[in-house]
């Protein structure tokens, strides 16, 4: 089970994307994402949270 708190996750997208998308997400995300429930991970889709995304917004290659 790899569980992450709200607070790890808007970390990593203030990071990836900037402060002002962070706090545009803040209270569209649980306080805790399992990142391999189907429920929690169509949350970070519908945000548009995609690990390709994330790892290209930080400037990595998936």
């Amino acid at each position: 089970m790899s569980v992450i708190t709200k607070t790890h996750a808007l970390t990593v997208i203030r990071r990836a994307y900037g402060p002002d998308y962070a706090e545009s997400v803040r209270e569209k995300l649980p306080d805790r994402l399992d990142l391999e429930d189907p429920a929690d991970t169509k949350i970070l889709y519908d945000l548009g949270l995609t690990p390709d995304r994330l790892i290209s917004a930080l400037g990595g290659e998936y």
